[in-house]
């Protein structure tokens, strides 16, 4: 079985494919409020604007496990060839993800969106099992509930 890892992602190390167990998201994430002109976005910290974004990152676990690669003469690459050659499809390793975004404002009133998403494995030219990385940019335009 695959497992699904949530992950706060500093913007500063966005592009970087580094997950710490102290950013895995269990249940909550909740993020600090600043009107500060400086912030450390290496922790959850939103600026009250809204001027940075909400960045998390996904990793798939367990993808397969006790895997025996006979052919010692080539190098492990981490471009698609590796899922091919443990027999991975993509719909192995296809993810939806969904969660909750609460907002309280400086009113105490209470607003809540439900996010929920496909995770493309490809964008009608480059395939994450041929090209090994996909970049997409998805908007998002969820509407937020006030219920308190």
């Amino acid at each position: 079985m695959v497992l699904l890892g949530l992950y706060f992602k500093s913007i500063n190390n966005f592009a970087k494919s580094e997950f710490s167990d102290e950013n895995l998201i269990n249940d909550t994430l909740d993020f600090e409020i600043t009107s500060s002109n400086e912030a450390n976005l290496d922790t959850p910290i939103l600026y009250n604007n809204l001027a940075n974004p909400i960045t998390i990152s996904y990793i798939n676990q367990n993808i397969k496990t006790d895997y025996t690669i006979t052919d010692t003469s080539m190098p492990i690459t981490y471009d698609g060839t590796l899922l091919k050659k443990c027999n991975i499809s993509l719909e192995d390793i296809s993810a939806r993800i969904s969660f909750d975004v609460n907002i309280t404002n400086h009113l105490d009133q209470e607003f809540k969106a439900t996010l929920s998403f496909d995770i493309p494995l490809n964008d009608n030219e480059k395939t994450l099992d041929n090209d090994g990385n996909i970049n997409i940019t998805k908007d998002c335009d969820f509407t937020f509930y006030r219920y308190k």
